[in-house]
């Protein structure tokens, strides 16, 4: 649709300036992240970019999350498409644009995430913090360690021992950089919509083939396996060959499986490492708010190792997760949505077949909502706090049908890790490096998070 379609200009929603023909492409590719900050304070709530032919508006209030993602979700559905996510994990879970087949997956996937089966994760997580505070016990006293690298290894071998029990334990060193590999490429994929088609053989598509062919070759080769034996293990893998929906009687294919396990892998691991990263750059920055947390610590565990039930007695740990989470969040936007139906929002025209981002970051910083929306404040989240606000100006997991279905076991995972690393260190930033987050896929720390391991 053209803009002299619209009735009146005035419907046009506040668009920074663009290129020729580009548009605002280069907005998007420089920084996203600082491109939806810097919009946002200049033109408010609501912002239209052009990219190349397309339109996608980029939101920042909860109205309308709300309208876009719960009241007419139906109306606004995934943007399909080989891009992003769907360029790694296919129609996985997250990147699955079909609203019936996503429909009849969660149905699948929904047990594996029940309360039960949380507990028993729970105890592979408490296993794989104790192996990594084991090594770090055998460094010198403020040894300097990347905190991104280690809390992507942590959580990496909770993947490893969840998903596939022993199975794999020793291609962490082939899967690890391939899924990172396939993230970076599908980063870059979604912010430059001139990039040219996987047949042409250009050094990123040769570096993500290679990516592919190393997934694909290790996760069917498993799913093989698995299939073959005559015991189950009781993994989630486990769990994807044996879901089967209940209305239909349907089970997932070779092909569904590897999608789900690599959705698990791409969106899975790295959102809850990247969260604790920063979680630990807003702790060394702000020592009384760390204090505070190891004296809940001290008082609960009396030394000995955190554990799942230990939980519900640290829940000052929980909202120290919960704000870097508001601060940093791991999926900083939702995956685009395509408006079917002209519509209205904020007073502006939404164009048919134009697309819409909600952006996560902004509405967890936004001044209506939240009193001094910079400021780290666990406190925030405390049972008793008395600050009205919209129920999605706090979404990190996002909202409506489509809401992560791993929500529960992200905010356990990263309590653990948080507990099991505070009981013994008080990392601290190494004096002059800046940090910056960035963008690739989910939100992660550019150039890492060097810190000194200070043993308490």
């Amino acid at each position: 649709m053209t803009e002299t379609a619209y009735a009146s200009p005035a419907l046009i929603a506040p668009s920074p300036r663009g290129r020729l023909l580009i548009g605002n492409l280069h907005d998007f590719i420089d920084d996203f992240l600082v491109t939806m900050e810097r919009d946002f304070i200049n033109h408010g709530d609501i912002v239209r970019y052009q990219i190349g032919s397309r339109i996608v508006h980029v939101v920042s209030h909860p109205d309308y999350a709300q309208h876009v993602l719960v009241e007419h979700q139906r109306d606004f559905p995934k943007v399909g498409g080989n891009g992003g996510l769907q360029i790694i994990a296919g129609n996985g879970l997250i990147s699955n644009p079909s609203p019936e087949s996503w429909l009849i997956q969660r149905r699948m996937m929904q047990p594996m995430f029940h309360r039960k089966r949380l507990a028993a994760m729970g105890e592979k997580i408490d296993a794989a913090g104790a192996r990594m505070i084991q090594r770090w016990q055998a460094l010198p006293d403020a040894a300097t360690i990347d905190m991104d690298h280690e809390m992507l290894q942590v959580t990496l071998d909770i993947i490893m021992q969840t998903m596939f029990s022993a199975d794999m334990l020793g291609e962490v060193g082939k899967l690890a950089p391939a899924v990172t590999a396939a993230v970076d490429y599908a980063n870059y994929r979604i912010f430059n919509p001139f990039s040219l088609p996987l047949p042409m053989p250009t050094r990123r598509n040769r570096a993500y083939m290679q990516a592919r062919k190393v997934l694909d070759s290790m996760i069917f080769g498993l799913i093989k396996q698995r299939r073959a034996a005559t015991e189950p293990v009781g993994d989630l893998l486990d769990m994807l060959l044996e879901a089967q929906d209940a209305e239909t009687g349907e089970r997932m294919s070779d092909e569904q499986i590897r999608d789900e396990v690599l959705t698990i892998f791409a969106a899975g691991h790295e959102t809850t490492a990247n969260t604790l990263t920063f979680a630990w750059y807003l702790l060394s920055e702000h020592p009384e708010i760390r204090s505070q947390l190891q004296a809940e610590l001290d008082q609960v565990l009396q030394g000995r190792a955190p554990s799942v039930n230990d939980l519900p007695n640290l829940p000052y740990t929980l909202q120290v997760f919960k704000e870097a989470m508001r601060l940093y969040p791991a999926a900083p936007i939702t995956g685009p949505r395509r408006v079917t139906k002209p519509t209205q929002l904020g007073g502006y025209d939404l164009p048919l077949n134009s697309q819409v981002i909600v952006s996560i970051t902004n509405l967890h910083r936004h001044p209506a909502f939240w009193e001094n929306p910079l400021q780290f404040d666990p406190s925030r989240f405390a049972p008793n706090a008395n600050q009205p606000r919209h129920h999605l100006a706090f979404m990190p997991f996002g909202a409506g049908p489509r809401k992560c279905i791993g929500n529960n076991l992200a905010e356990m995972e990263g309590a653990l890790l948080l507990a099991c690393v505070a009981q013994h260190y008080n990392p601290q930033l190494q004096p002059g490096h800046q940090v910056k987050p960035e963008m690739a896929i989910t939100m992660r720390a550019k150039d890492g998070m060097p810190m000194f391991l200070k043993r308490r």
